[in-house]
């Protein structure tokens, strides 16, 4: 059955995906795939969302509601903002049926765009987070990856993340991402990506996600999307939204 639902609903954005767009805020939301693209100087740029997550079978079995997830961005060059993710993490195990909130881990980092020419060929980046840890049995970690980006025609964009994950006590994992996007609309946009994981020493772990983000205006978008397990017992769903400060309009003065 689930095997089922998976290929019809990549048959459905295939078919979906025939129609043409473009859109001007640039999020990193809600893809798992970092964008290859900074905030321009003086910029603010807040991603938010609700995410319902289902992780493990019988016992082991892990319900996760954030609420929200928070992404600040803020432009500080032409080439590099700043970044902190903020979050409020809701655990619902098999043996409690009620959700325990508190504070998730903070992360904070920056993304630097080495070659955000005029109109590049193909995007470039590098992010780079720390997260802290939120309790004793947390673990401080590097999280570091590389972006890049290129279009496919007018309509269509290809997104790569390949980094790694550095942990304390010398734990971390590979972690890859391809998001392909495609514009329908002057305000709609949809994408599919295969994504996933390698920890040292464990069997790879490989999910698929796919969504829609509607443009509101140039500076606000809402988005939905879905997740999947493909070997291993995951899925989750997520709303979310995303705002960006208008630029600042410089009046020249008066002589």
């Amino acid at each position: 059955m689930k095997s089922r639902s998976y290929y019809i609903h990549s048959l459905l954005l295939f078919f979906l995906s025939q129609f043409p767009f473009a859109q001007t805020i640039i999020t990193d939301r809600p893809d798992q795939t970092e964008s290859a693209v900074t905030l321009e100087k003086g910029r603010l740029q807040i991603e938010s969302g609700i995410l319902n997550q289902i992780e493990g079978d019988g016992n082991e079995k892990l319900k996760s509601l954030i609420i929200p997830t928070n992404l600040f961005r803020y432009g500080i060059s032409k080439k590099v903002e700043l970044r902190m993710v903020l979050q409020l993490d809701g655990i619902q195990t098999s043996k409690d049926n009620t959700y325990q909130f508190g504070l998730g881990s903070v992360e904070l980092g920056t993304k630097i765009a080495l070659n955000q020419n005029e109109n590049p060929t193909v995007q470039f980046a590098i992010l780079s987070h720390l997260k802290l840890p939120k309790d004793n049995e947390d673990r401080l970690g590097f999280l570091n990856r590389i972006s890049l980006a290129h279009n496919i025609g007018q309509n269509t964009s290809v997104g790569y993340n390949f980094g790694y994950n550095h942990y304390h006590q010398g734990k971390g994992s590979f972690i890859y991402t391809i998001a392909i996007g495609q514009t329908l609309t002057k305000k709609l946009s949809i994408y599919i990506e295969p994504y996933g994981s390698v920890y040292n020493a464990s069997a790879p772990l490989s999910n698929f996600d796919y969504g829609l983000a509607y443009l509101i205006n140039s500076n606000l978008q809402l988005d939905l999307s879905f997740g999947l397990g493909i070997n291993n017992t995951m899925n989750y769903q997520s709303l979310g939204i995303s705002w960006r400060q208008k630029a600042i309009v410089k009046i020249p003065s008066v002589p």
